[in-house]
C-alpha cells in the first residue's frame, strides 16, 4: 500500500511513531520529528482498519509542529482490535514517513468488572470464582486472600485476579504476582495504580479493570474520566492524584510514581499502603481493630519489586498468612490459605491459565483462542471429572454460548445456545440476548454505560438519567413497561418537611429526595461530610441518625423519637448498644478478638455468646453462658460446612465438587438427597416419600416432575421465562388432570390473575370450569371515591388497589397511607377491615366491618404494653394472647417453650425447627434439605406422630403437594398462601381464607383431615397448628396482631419504614412478605417462583438473602443485629453495612460500620 504521503526533498529521518494511549476506544497516536525541517513543519497521521485499502480511519490528518498527537475517530474499532498507522514529519520541501505499524485498542479495556458488561459465573472453590465476559471474551478469576474490615468505609479485600486478555503484550499490565505477562495481579496496593502516558493517565483498578483519564485543556491536574467511571482524577506526577469515587465518596490517593498510598473515606478514616525502596508493597493497614488486626504484611523476593510470596497477619491471637509459590516460568503454582489449603494453577504451553485445582481436589480448565478469549470451561460433576463443558464462540457482532447440555459434537452456534449480540459502539456490551429458543431481550445503554431501556416480549422499561443532573450520570427514574413510575431528585433539599440543617456537596451523588409509584416523597439530609444524617417520608415520620467525628454512628432516633446509643473501643469497633428506655430492652455488649473479630456478644438478657473461630474465620464454636447446649461446626477440605452439632443432634452434609448439595442427614429427623444435571439444575430429589425427577428445557427451565407416586406434574412458561401453568397428576397429552394452575402477568411480570381448577384426572376429558380459586390483582388506582388516599384514578402504580374473586364476584379495595401501610381492605358484600398506625408503623388499632375489634398500646420500643403483652430484656415477647401466658426462650434467643408446648431448633437462630410437641397437637419432627430461592432450607419431609409425609416441590423450592397416603396439591394466591387442598383424583380437601394480614379459617372439604396435616401457611411459612404463629424463616409471626414475636436482627436505620423491628412487611401485607423474617420483598417478585426474586430494600431490589446468606456464613449467629442503613447511593442503590467480624464468617453488628455511602 506504500506510505502515506509522498516523499521529495524532505527531513532526512522519519519520526518517531507510536501508539502513546491505547487505553481508550480511540487510541492515541505519537509522532515526534527526529530531523530538522526547512520552513512550516507539521506531523501527519494516516490510520486505517486492517485488511482496508484505504486510510479509512485518519487520511493524512496534519498537526502543525514537530511534536503532536491525533486520537483515532469513535464508534469505529472494538476493544481489542487491530489497526494500522503511519506517521509522517512533513516541511516545506516534503513528508518523511515511519513504517506502517500496527496498533490496538487495548484488549485490558475487556478486562475486569468493566461497566455495563455481561459475565457469566463459573464457581471454582468456596475461595476461588470465575467470571467469563461474553463481549471481551476475558476470563477472570478472583482469589480470596485477606479482607480486613474498615471502621466506616468498604473493606480492603486483599486477594489475587487473573485476566485472560491482559496477557497480551499491547495490554501495559504490569504486575506483583510473577511474571509480567501472567494474566495475575494483585487486588489491591501496586497493581491497583496509575500510569501516566504524555497528558494522559491510565488507572489500572480492581481486579482489572482499566481506563484512561483524557487531559482537560486549560485546566492543569484537571482530567476526563473514561465512559463509565463515575470518578474524578486531580492532580499530577509532582504533587500525587487524587481519585474521587462519585458513589462511595472515598479518595483513593496515589503518590507522583502511580502507587496507592491510602484510600479514605468519608469521614478521612484511612486505608494505608506502604512500600520498599524497591517499589514492593510492604503493608496494608486498615483504620479498624487493634494494630495486628488492623494490618497485613507483605513480604516479596525477587529483583525490583520483585514479586510476592506471603501476606501475613500477626496479632495477639496469633499469626496467620497466605503463601504465593511460583514454576520455573514465573507463573503463580499455588496458593496456600490461612488453614494450609492449597489452590493450584497450572498453564498451557502459551502460558495461558489452563486448570485451577481447588481444595478438595475440583479442578475447573479452560481454553482460549489467539486473543486469550475464553473459548471452553471444563468443570466436574458428580460422576466425572470434566463432566460440564461450556462453550463460547466469537463472531464479528455476537458471541454464541452453549451449555453442558447442548450436543458437544456441534458447534456453539450450531446446537442449542444463547446468542449475545454486541452494541456498535465497540464496547462489546449486549445488545441483544437471544435465548436457545429465540426468545428476544434487549438493552440501551447511557454514555456512562447504565442500561438505559430494557426491552422484552412483555415491553420496555425505562431508566432515566437526566444530563442536566449530575451530567447525566444519577439516575432521576424509572419507569415500568406498565407506566408506573418513580423518581429521584439531587441537590439542595428545600422540602421543610426535611428540614435539613446543611446542604452538603459531599453529597451531590446522593439522591436528595425520591418519589415512589404512588407519588409519595421521601426527603433526605446529610451532613457535612456526605452522610445521611435523616430521612422524612410523606407521612411526615422522620428517621434520624448522629455520628461521632470518625463517622461512626452515634444515636439513632426512630419517627417516635425513640433514641438507641452506641458505644466503641479506641479501635473502633462497638462495644455497646444501649436501647431506647421506657421498654423492657437492655443494653448489649461486644468484645472482639486479635484478629477482630466478634470474641463475646452479651444479650439484654444477660447471656454472653462466645465464638470460636479457625483462622479463615469460620465458625467453629459457638458457647453460651446459661444452661443453652453449645453448637459446634466442622468443615470438609473443600470449604463447606461438613457437621453440625447442636441441642437437636448432629446435621450432616455432603456436596457435589462444585459445591451442590447433595445430602443432608439430621442425626434425629432422616435425610434428604439430590442429584443435579451438567448445568447445576437439579435433577433428582430423594426424601421420605421416595425419588422425584426433574425434566427441563433447551431454556432450563423445568417442564415436567415425576414424582415417587408418578403422578407427574408438568410446567409451562412463556416467552420471557415466567411460569404459566402448572398441570398436577395430569396425562400425556394434557387432557387429563387433577389440578391445574394458571398465571397471568401484566407487562411489568407482576401478577395480574391466577386461578386453580379441578378435575377428574382418570377418565374423560378434563376441563378448567371447576375453579377452587380464581383472583384478579389490579395494580392501577381506583376509581374516584374509592380511596381518598390514592392517585389518580388509573394511574398505573407499584401496588395492588383491588383484588377480584372471580368465583363470586366479590372486589376487594386496598387503601393505603403516605408511608404505603395498609389502611382498608373494603369489600361490598364481604368482610372489610381499617388500621390505623402510630408514626412508627406499629397497628394500634382494627375494625372489622367498622366495629373496632383490636386496640393496642406501645412503648418507645414498638413493645405492646396492652394488658396481656410482656417481653423479656432482649425485646421477646413472654406473654401474649392467642401466642401463650409463658413464652420461653434459651440463650441463643430461640422460642422454646410457649404455654404448654415445647420447639427445639438446629443451628443457632430459628430457621431450623426441628420438634415440636405439646400445645393439643401431636409431636411434629421436621426433616430439612436444599435451599429454596428466599435461601430458607425447604422441609422435605416430617412426622407427625409415628406417620410420615414428604413435600414436593419445584426446583425453586416452591411447595406443590403434600405426599402422604393421598397427594393434596396445593393452591396458592398472589401471595404465595394455600387457598386450596386438591387430591390426586383431583376432588378438593381443604380451603383456606385470610383476613389481610394472614389470620387463617381453615375448612375441610369432602370430609379430609388433609388442613389438620399441611403444614404450609400464609405467605408460605410454616404453620404452627397449636397456636395463631406462623413459622417465618428466623421469626414467628403473629398474623392477629400482625407484628413478629421478636426483634428483626437486621437493625434498620435511616428508614422510617423498617425502623420498627417487629412491624410485618412494613405494614403493607397485600403487597409484601418477609419469608426470611429478615425483611421484607415484593409479594408478586416472591410468589410463582419468578426466577430472580429481588427483596426490595428501601425501594430497590436487592439479590434474594444476600444478607442472609453472609449471616448464615457463621452459622446462622442470632441477633446479628446487622445495621442496613436506609441512605441511598444515587437512586436507591441499597447496601448492607457493617463492619465484618473478619473475613468471610462474621456477624455484623448494628453498627460496627456504616456503609460508606451514607
Amino acid at each position: 500500500m506504500g506510505s502515506a504521503t509522498g516523499v521529495l526533498a524532505a527531513p532526512a529521518s522519519a519520526p518517531t511513531a507510536r501508539v502513546d494511549v491505547s487505553e481508550l476506544m480511540t487510541p492515541v497516536l505519537f509522532g515526534e520529528a527526529t530531523a530538522a525541517g526547512s520552513g512550516t513543519e507539521s506531523i501527519h497521521f494516516s490510520a486505517r482498519t486492517v485488511g482496508a485499502y484505504s486510510w479509512d480511519l485518519l487520511n493524512d490528518v496534519a498537526v502543525a509542529g514537530r511534536t503532536a498527537y491525533q486520537q483515532l475517530p469513535a464508534d469505529v474499532l472494538e476493544i481489542g482490535e487491530a489497526f494500522e498507522y503511519q506517521i509522517s514529519h512533513c516541511d516545506s520541501s516534503g513528508c518523511t514517513a515511519a513504517p506502517v505499524k500496527t496498533g490496538f485498542v487495548s484488549p485490558a479495556l475487556g478486562a475486569g468488572a468493566r461497566p455495563g458488561a455481561t459475565r457469566l459465573p463459573f464457581t471454582i472453590g468456596d475461595r476461588v470464582s470465575a467470571q467469563v465476559d461474553v463481549g471481551s471474551g476475558n476470563l477472570t478469576v478472583d482469589v480470596s486472600g485477606f479482607s480486613v474490615p474498615r471502621r466506616t468505609g468498604g473493606s480492603i479485600d486483599v486477594g489475587l485476579a487473573y485476566n485472560s486478555v491482559t496477557r497480551r503484550s499491547e495490554a501495559h499490565f504490569v504486575n506483583s504476582v510473577g511474571s509480567a505477562d501472567s494474566g495475575w495481579r494483585l487486588s489491591t496496593g501496586p497493581d491497583v495504580r496509575l500510569r501516566k502516558e504524555g497528558g494522559y493517565v491510565v488507572y489500572h483498578g480492581d481486579s482489572g479493570l482499566t481506563g484512561a483519564f483524557i487531559p482537560q485543556a486549560g485546566t492543569p491536574g484537571q482530567y476526563a474520566s473514561p465512559a463509565g467511571f463515575k470518578m474524578d482524577l486531580t492532580g499530577n506526577a509532582t504533587t500525587g492524584w487524587v481519585l474521587y469515587d462519585h458513589n462511595s465518596g472515598e479518595e483513593r490517593r496515589f503518590n507522583g510514581a502511580g502507587q496507592l498510598t491510602s484510600i479514605e473515606d468519608r469521614s478521612n478514616n484511612a486505608a494505608t499502603f506502604t512500600y520498599a525502596p524497591s517499589g514492593a508493597l510492604a503493608t496494608v493497614t486498615s483504620d479498624v481493630g487493634s494494630a495486628g488486626a488492623r494490618t497485613l504484611n507483605v513480604t516479596t523476593t525477587g529483583s525490583g519489586a520483585g514479586r510476592i510470596t506471603e501476606v501475613s497477619q500477626t496479632t495477639s491471637a496469633g499469626s496467620r498468612s497466605v503463601v504465593l509459590a511460583y514454576n520455573s516460568s514465573n507463573r503463580l503454582a499455588s496458593m496456600t490459605d490461612q488453614e494450609g489449603r492449597v489452590t493450584e494453577f497450572a498453564y498451557s504451553g502459551s502460558g495461558n491459565l489452563q486448570t485451577v485445582t481447588a481444595p478438595g481436589g475440583a479442578q475447573t480448565s479452560f481454553n482460549y483462542d489467539t486473543f486469550g478469549r475464553v473459548q471452553k470451561v471444563t468443570q466436574p460433576t458428580a460422576t466425572a471429572p470434566a463432566g460440564a463443558v461450556t462453550r463460547f464462540a466469537y463472531f464479528d457482532d455476537d458471541t454464541a454460548v452453549a451449555d453442558p447440555r447442548s450436543d458437544q459434537s456441534l458447534a456453539p452456534d450450531f446446537t442449542a445456545h444463547t446468542s449475545y449480540e454486541h452494541t456498535t459502539d465497540g464496547r462489546l456490551l449486549v445488545a441483544k440476548t437471544i435465548d436457545q429458543l429465540g426468545n428476544e431481550r434487549s438493552s440501551t445503554y447511557t454514555p456512562f454505560l447504565d442500561v438505559a431501556t430494557s426491552t422484552n416480549t412483555s415491553g420496555t422499561t425505562t431508566v432515566g438519567y437526566d444530563e442536566a443532573v449530575n451530567g447525566g450520570e444519577s439516575m432521576t427514574g424509572v419507569t415500568s413497561a406498565t407506566g408506573a413510575s418513580s423518581a429521584y431528585g439531587y441537590g439542595p433539599n428545600t422540602d421543610p418537611n426535611a428540614g435539613c440543617a446543611t446542604t452538603s456537596t459531599a453529597a451531590q451523588y446522593q439522591p436528595s429526595q425520591s418519589t415512589d409509584g404512588q407519588g409519595n416523597t421521601s426527603a433526605y439530609c446529610y451532613n457535612e461530610t456526605g452522610q445521611r444524617v435523616s430521612t422524612a417520608d410523606f407521612s411526615s415520620a422522620k428517621a434520624e441518625v448522629s455520628y461521632n467525628t470518625d463517622g461512626t454512628v452515634d444515636t439513632s432516633t426512630s419517627p417516635s423519637g425513640a433514641v438507641t446509643y452506641y458505644g466503641y473501643n479506641y479501635d473502633g469497633q462497638v462495644t455497646s448498644i444501649t436501647p431506647p428506655t421506657g421498654s423492657s430492652l437492655a443494653g448489649r455488649s461486644y468484645t472482639w478478638d486479635g484478629y477482630g473479630r466478634l470474641a463475646t456478644k452479651t444479650s439484654g438478657r444477660g447471656v454472653t455468646e462466645t465464638y470460636t473461630y479457625d483462622k479463615l474465620d469460620r465458625i467453629l464454636e459457638v458457647d453460651y453462658s446459661d444452661t443453652t447446649p453449645t453448637v459446634t461446626y466442622t468443615y470438609e477440605d473443600a470449604g463447606r460446612t461438613d457437621t453440625r452439632i447442636d441441642n437437636s443432634g448432629t446435621t450432616s452434609f455432603d456436596y457435589d465438587p462444585l459445591g451442590r448439595l447433595t445430602s443432608r442427614t439430621h442425626s434425629l429427623t432422616g435425610s434428604a438427597s439430590y442429584t443435579y444435571d451438567k448445568v447445576g439444575n437439579l435433577a433428582t430429589a430423594t426424601n421420605a416419600s421416595g425419588t422425584t425427577s426433574y425434566s427441563y428445557d433447551a431454556r432450563n427451565l423445568v417442564t415436567a416432575m415425576t414424582p415417587p407416586d408418578g403422578r407427574r406434574i408438568e410446567f409451562a412458561h412463556d416467552a420471557d421465562g415466567r411460569r404459566t401453568d402448572t398441570w398436577f397428576h395430569v396425562n400425556t397429552g394434557r387432557t387429563r388432570w387433577a389440578a391445574h394452575n394458571h398465571t397471568d402477568y401484566d407487562a411489568s411480570s407482576r401478577i395480574i390473575r391466577t386461578w386453580t381448577s379441578q378435575a377428574s384426572p382418570n377418565s374423560g376429558t378434563a376441563n378448567d370450569n371447576t375453579r377452587v380459586s380464581d383472583l384478579s390483582y389490579s395494580y392501577a388506582a381506583p376509581a374516584t371515591g374509592a380511596c381518598a388516599t390514592a392517585p389518580a384514578a388509573g394511574q398505573d402504580t407499584s401496588l395492588r388497589w383491588t383484588q377480584t374473586d372471580n368465583r363470586t364476584g366479590l372486589v376487594t379495595t386496598y387503601c393505603y397511607d403516605a408511608a404505603n401501610r395498609l389502611t382498608a381492605a373494603t369489600t361490598p358484600g364481604g368482610d372489610s377491615y381499617g388500621y390505623t398506625y402510630d408514626g412508627n408503623g406499629n397497628r394500634i388499632q382494627t375494625t372489622k366491618n367498622g366495629a373496632v375489634v383490636q386496640t393496642l398500646t406501645v412503648n418507645n420500643a414498638d413493645q405492646v404494653t396492652t394488658t396481656g403483652y410482656t417481653y423479656d430484656a432482649s425485646g421477646n415477647t413472654t406473654a401474649a394472647p392467642g401466642v401463650g401466658a409463658t413464652v420461653g426462650y434459651n440463650g441463643g434467643e430461640q422460642m422454646t417453650a410457649r404455654a404448654n408446648a415445647t420447639y427445639r431448633y438446629a443451628g443457632t437462630d430459628q430457621t431450623e425447627l426441628i420438634r415440636q410437641s405439646g400445645g393439643g397437637v401431636r409431636e411434629r419432627t421436621y426433616t430439612y434439605g436444599r435451599a429454596n430461592s428466599n435461601g430458607m432450607p425447604i422441609i422435605e419431609s416430617y412426622k407427625d406422630g409415628t406417620t410420615s409425609y414428604g413435600y414436593l416441590y419445584d426446583p425453586q423450592g416452591t411447595p406443590l403437594a403434600l405426599q402422604g397416603g393421598n397427594t393434596h396439591y396445593l393452591a396458592l394466591d398472589g401471595l404465595g398462601s394455600p387457598v386450596a387442598l386438591i387430591n390426586h383424583d383431583g376432588g378438593q380437601t381443604g380451603s383456606y381464607a385470610y383476613d389481610p394480614y394472614g389470620a387463617v379459617t381453615a375448612t375441610a372439604v369432602n370430609g379430609s383431615g388433609a388442613i389438620g396435616i399441611q403444614i404450609h401457611g400464609y405467605a408460605g411459612g410454616v404453620i404452627d397448628h397449636g397456636s395463631t404463629l406462623v413459622h417465618l424463616g428466623m421469626r414467628w409471626y403473629d398474623p392477629t396482631t400482625g407484628r413478629f414475636t421478636q426483634q428483626d436482627s437486621l437493625e434498620t436505620i435511616l428508614d422510617p419504614s423498617r425502623s420498627n423491628r417487629y412491624e410485618y412487611s412494613a405494614s403493607n401485607p397485600t403487597n409484601y412478605v418477609d419469608p426470611t423474617g429478615l425483611f421484607w420483598g415484593t409479594a408478586w417478585k416472591v410468589t410463582k417462583c419468578v426466577a430472580a426474586i429481588g427483596v426490595a430494600v428501601a425501594g430497590v431490589g436487592l439479590p434474594a438473602l444476600k444478607l442472609y446468606r453472609f449471616a448464615k456464613a457463621v452459622g446462622g449467629l442470632t441477633d446479628a443485629a446487622k445495621l442496613l442503613v436506609g441512605a441511598t447511593t444515587r437512586a436507591e442503590k441499597i447496601d448492607a453495612v457493617a463492619g465484618a467480624l473478619g473475613s468471610g464468617a462474621a456477624e455484623v453488628l448494628g453498627i460496627a460500620g456504616i456503609v460508606e455511602n451514607c
